[in-house]
């Protein structure tokens, strides 16, 4: 540390340039965002799998939209026309566009009576986009620009844009809840430390932390393909100022601390650092290692917060390099106005709840363990995939998607693809019976509305193919279509619509009863995907390759694979925790305990957040990406708290156990109760945003926090630590 003091100077010009440089020459991660998507799912999953089939076999990239004509007092025949020039004007710029797989019902009668509602107030037009490398908003403006002479209402949506309106609300949501943030930790920091300077060096120093942290995050991004969401920069701005401002706190107590015991300036910077800076140390080691356990996660949105790692990385530097700067620049400036420096205040109300603890440990930790069985009982969460519902109707693709629902059905809009392929050509007989018996199959589905393919293209048998008079081994009518209709015209024009060029590529389109994005969309593509396993099994296609495609399909696959990685994910963070804990204490007991503790307060964090999701917001389900994201906030920064108080506790080695605990509390319970405060606000600015994901996941965390804060952690981690030596003494005083 005193090296570091002698070149300070010299350290603080290398992290002004490093922050100019980074920030300066940062990719747009926000625009690197709207051009990939929310794309968390790995190559081989039965969606993707599809997907690409699919895009072979159109020859195409890209995903299902539709544009929406609305009159509510039924369209004229004026917006028919308006409709008209404005659709052939789309399919003449189709190619620039990226717009293919373009089915109007103006151009298509055939398509009108399922394009056009029966009320006769909604028109739609469906598309595959292909951006290109364009982002959605600047293709929305090039189609804006074309029908501009429309004046009916019209929207787009799908799957594209209903993404792309999810994307900008997260990323307003984080932006204001910044902001929110630097003006919550700024009050909190003047009302704490009654000083005007140490509020803005706290900021000013997690600032550099943040954007050096973002600067080389967004790098990764770019450079090395690394995935992002919109939960990416929210938990590296949140993480990083709540637990950077934490251990300034800690910091900067300590050296107030010293000074106020009459150490020179030098002198209380090298003691902060043995004391409060190892601990600090050690805190950010179980934040580095909890978020750089993601990156062995197999879900591409989990794995995107180990950016974190990043920050706790650059946050530790920072705070062993500049931070002692500003310290001696500022030495007791950094108080001001107060002109005399004293320690911080001891907190007498944790030490009351260790005290009540430690004096009766069995009962505080029975009467505890009670009121936890009910909360772990109720914290069982029925997650929502819905980013429709969490939008709301404020949105053009949500409002027009609302639109479609009400006048059609959801699940036409936003349809579900099956896709074969086979090694070989599938126009023939044996091929296309295996077709139609799946066609017929997959309209028995409970779930499924309709389905069309190349043997049933307008979605109902065709009697003709089962008029030859041949029987199957049942007595049924055999499937069987003769040559002439095999090389008709009519029959080809089928062929070209749902088969590849080669034949050799074919789909099914299933039309669902549900909203595609609702927990009953998801059972039905998990029924649908049993029979079609069970359909090709034992045919002339049991060898192929099959899936199916769409937002139900892919909402079903992140479904399962959110839950595969979070067990594995929560077991690695888990471990790791307890690890550094039992490094950090070196006794394996309390290390246990509070992991318990973690965990206690995150399945009470689960179930506020259920009911907050029923009784406050009233949606259907907690938004699916809320446990995984409260569970790792809650663990990897919940036991900073935990190790503040245990470093504490080690430096009392010689007296009793329970003297030294209450001691501990009462030292360290203030600075744990702010950092607390300081964390929960951050996440409480992400309320504001209205965004459902946003909202339940600044609940959750602040419940769990809370609850840590000031039962589990002051009150039955030393019920627990004393209780052994309780019953020890109880047992000896029987005897």
């Amino acid at each position: 540390m005193k090296t570091i003091i002698k070149w300070r100077w010299t350290i603080l010009v290398v992290w002004l340039v490093a922050t100019v440089l980074l920030t300066v020459f940062q990719p747009n991660v926000n625009e690197i965002l709207h051009q990939r998507g929310q794309d968390p799912l790995p190559q081989d999953s039965p969606s993707k799998v599809a997907s690409q089939l699919l895009s072979k076999m159109n020859e195409t990239q890209g995903m299902n939209n539709i544009l929406i004509f609305f009159n509510e007092n039924k369209l004229s025949e004026e917006d028919m026309k308006q409709i008209e020039s404005g659709i052939l004007s789309l399919r003449e710029q189709q190619e620039n566009l990226g717009l293919s797989q373009f089915i109007d019902p103006i151009t298509i009668p055939a398509a009108k009576s399922s394009l056009v509602s029966p009320d006769g107030t909604t028109l739609m037009a469906s598309f595959i986009l292909e951006k290109n490398g364009r982002s959605v908003d600047d293709i929305q403006k090039e189609i804006g620009n074309i029908l501009t002479d429309v004046k009916v209402e019209y929207y787009l949506s799908g799957e594209d844009f209903i993404q792309n309106d999810y994307i900008k609300a997260s990323t307003e949501g984080v932006e204001k809840s910044a902001a929110l943030t630097v003006i919550f930790i700024l009050v909190v920091l003047i009302l704490m430390f009654r000083s005007v300077v140490i509020p803005f060096v706290s900021l000013a120093a997690v600032g550099v932390s943040y954007l050096v942290s973002m600067g080389i995050a967004a790098q990764v991004i770019d450079k090395l393909d690394f995935p992002i969401t919109s939960v990416t920069q929210m938990l590296l701005v949140l993480i990083l100022f709540g637990i950077g401002t934490d251990y300034n706190i800690l910091l900067f107590n300590r050296f107030k601390e010293e000074l106020a015991n009459g150490s020179s300036i030098d002198d209380a910077i090298i003691t902060s650092y043995k004391t409060a800076g190892r601990t600090i140390v050690y805190s950010i080691l179980t934040v580095f290692i909890a978020f750089a356990g993601l990156t062995f996660s197999e879900f591409g949105i989990y794995k995107s917060a180990n950016v974190v790692a990043i920050g706790a990385v650059v946050l530790v530097l920072e705070i062993l390099t500049l931070t002692p700067f500003l310290m001696k620049v500022l030495g007791t400036k950094l108080f001001w106005p107060s002109k005399k420096v004293t320690g911080h205040k001891e907190s007498r109300f944790w030490a009351k709840l260790t005290q009540i603890s430690v004096k009766r440990p069995v009962l505080t930790t029975v009467i505890i363990v009670i009121l936890l069985i009910p909360v772990l009982l109720t914290s069982g969460q029925k997650l929502s995939f819905d980013q429709l519902k969490e939008l709301g109707n404020d949105h053009p693709s949500t409002k027009g998607f609302s639109l479609v629902g009400e006048h059609f059905s959801r699940g036409q809009a936003l349809p579900t693809t099956v896709v074969i392929e086979n090694d070989k050509a599938m126009n023939n007989n044996d091929s296309l019976s295996v077709v139609e018996k799946l066609t017929n199959n997959l309209k028995q589905v409970e779930g499924v509305l309709a389905v069309s393919s190349v043997t049933q293209p307008q979605a109902a048998p065709i009697d003709f193919f089962y008029a030859s008079g041949l029987t199957e081994e049942d007595g049924s009518k055999k499937f069987f279509i003769p040559d002439e209709v095999l090389a008709s015209p009519d029959f080809q024009q089928s062929e070209a619509s749902f088969m590849s060029k080669d034949r050799k590529i074919t789909k099914l389109i299933v039309i669902l009863k549900d909203d595609p994005y609702s927990p009953a969309a998801l059972d039905t593509v998990e029924r649908i995907n049993d029979t079609l396993s069970s359909g090709l099994k034992g045919t002339s296609l049991s060898n192929s390759t099959f899936g199916a495609a769409g937002p139900s399909s892919t909402t079903y696959d992140m479904n399962k694979a959110q839950i595969k990685s979070f067990n594995g994910t929560a077991i690695i963070v888990i471990v790791s925790v307890f690890l550094v804990l039992l490094f950090v204490i070196r006794a394996f007991w309390p290390s246990l305990y509070i992991v318990l503790a973690l965990l206690a307060s995150y399945y009470v964090a689960m179930s506020a957040s259920k009911l907050v999701t029923e009784y406050v917001i009233g949606a259907d389900g907690v938004s699916s990406f809320v446990p995984f994201f409260s569970f790792i906030v809650i663990v990897a920064v919940g036991v900073d708290y935990s190790i503040f108080l245990m470093m504490r506790f080690k430096e009392y080695g010689k007296i009793a156990p329970s003297e030294a605990i209450v001691k501990s509390a009462k030292s360290v319970g203030g600075v744990i109760i702010s950092a607390m405060v300081i964390l929960g606000g951050t996440f409480a600015t992400l309320i504001p945003s209205g965004l459902v994901l946003l909202i339940e996941l600044a609940a959750a965390v602040i419940v769990g926090l809370v609850v840590l804060c000031f039962i589990l952690l002051p009150m039955l981690v030393p019920a627990l630590m004393v209780l052994p030596e309780t019953l020890k003494k109880k047992r000896v005083g029987r005897s």
